[in-house]
């Protein structure tokens, strides 16, 4: 896979995240405080897409190695999230079980971010991989909390 195709399979994990948080939104229609918190995790992942889109055309002209490394993990993990919308679009969950799942796309996000050589192509995409993974962790332990606020 060359670096290109690293850095878009890096933008369609984002994208697939806002897009399950868009189908959270949807499922608690009735609930505005709800819907607004999705929306706001939506829209961060939206933000971290942009990012790298950004740092991928400011470094375009620079030599990054290409990496296979993580390659087929970051790829399950679209897998994952991408089969969490599905199922969710076709049946709703419960709060609890989105702000669970979201818990579980957070982390598995944060660890790619910040374990893997799957970005290591430039020392600038390093650093911005490694405060999103802080970001994704941050999530995490906001969603922890949510389940007390939201009743869960």
């Amino acid at each position: 896979m060359s670096t290109p195709d690293i850095i878009d399979l890096a933008v369609a994990i984002e994208l697939e995240c806002a897009a399950l948080y868009e189908v959270f939104g949807r499922c608690f229609a009735g609930r505005d405080e709800v819907v607004y918190f999705w929306r706001i995790y939506a829209e961060a992942e939206r933000y971290h897409a942009a990012s790298i889109r950004i740092h991928q055309a400011a470094f375009s002209g620079e030599q990054m190695e290409s990496l296979a490394l993580g390659v087929v993990e970051a790829a399950k993990v679209l897998e994952e999230i991408r089969g969490l919308r599905v199922g969710f679009e076709r049946s709703p969950p419960t709060i609890g079980e989105a702000l669970r799942a979201a818990r579980q796309v957070e982390e598995s996000s944060a660890e790619l971010h910040g374990r893997t050589q799957f970005f290591k192509l430039h020392p600038h995409f390093a650093e911005l991989f490694q405060k999103m993974a802080e970001e994704d962790r941050a999530h995490r332990d906001v969603l922890s909390t949510a389940e007390l606020r939201f009743g869960a």
